[in-house]
């Protein structure tokens, strides 16, 4: 019997371009940028620990890739995701602050990016954000120092490297790790008058810090 080929060419079976996914949760790990043809720069935003909410197949992976053309222009791809990304985060926080963060995203159809010169509606499929989990929208943000300053309370050294050191905001603050490991934090901050170390070795908050 002879086994029957699928042809190369064909117009069966065609795939939707991009990713499957429609709305999701997960982990950004990285957002690096490329070059992606015609001049434009395509950012990757790299998510891991996906949680499926909407697809339009299948989606097991646990990783994925929103691919998204940068643009400083608010009707633009980059625009309507970045605007719906600021509405979630602290105040004067940007991208940078949500890596290592649960994100919701979720992808908007046919929306609608005003008209060409000919006045014909111009639609298209764009990436929002709904969600940065734990954030308070709008609230103030507290800096990597300020994170390692509020982990110090009623905790050693040793106990305090250990917390602060796997804290992801506070990683990304190479200076600040260096100060910690060199001990030079917690002495700066004895001198300001921020922390006294009682016998055990436990630094204590002083009021008047507050």
């Amino acid at each position: 019997m002879v086994e029957e080929r699928q042809p190369i060419i064909s117009v069966r079976n065609l795939q939707e371009p991009g990713t499957p996914l429609r709305k999701f949760y997960g982990v950004l790990e990285s957002f690096p940028h490329e070059q992606s043809g015609y001049g434009k720069t395509r950012v990757n935003l790299n998510f891991t620990q996906v949680q499926v909410l909407e697809s339009t197949e299948p989606y097991p992976f646990p990783i994925a890739t929103v691919a998204i053309n940068l643009s400083n222009r608010k009707n633009s791809s980059w625009g309507v995701f970045g605007e719906s990304l600021i509405k979630c985060l602290p105040e004067g926080a940007d991208i940078d602050f949500c890596i290592g963060k649960k994100m919701g995203l979720e992808m908007e159809v046919g929306h609608k990016f005003g008209t060409d010169q000919d006045g014909n509606e111009m639609l298209g499929n764009c990436w929002k954000v709904f969600e940065v989990a734990g954030v308070v929208a709008g609230a103030k943000q507290i800096t990597a120092k300020d994170k390692a300053v509020e982990l110090l309370d009623g905790k050693t050294v040793q106990e305090h490297t250990t917390l602060a050191l796997a804290d992801p905001q506070i990683r990304s603050d190479t200076d600040l790790q260096k100060a910690i490991v060199s001990k030079d934090f917690y002495n700066s901050l004895q001198q300001a008058g921020m922390f006294s170390k009682d016998a055990q070795g436990i630094y204590h908050r002083l009021a008047t810090a507050t």
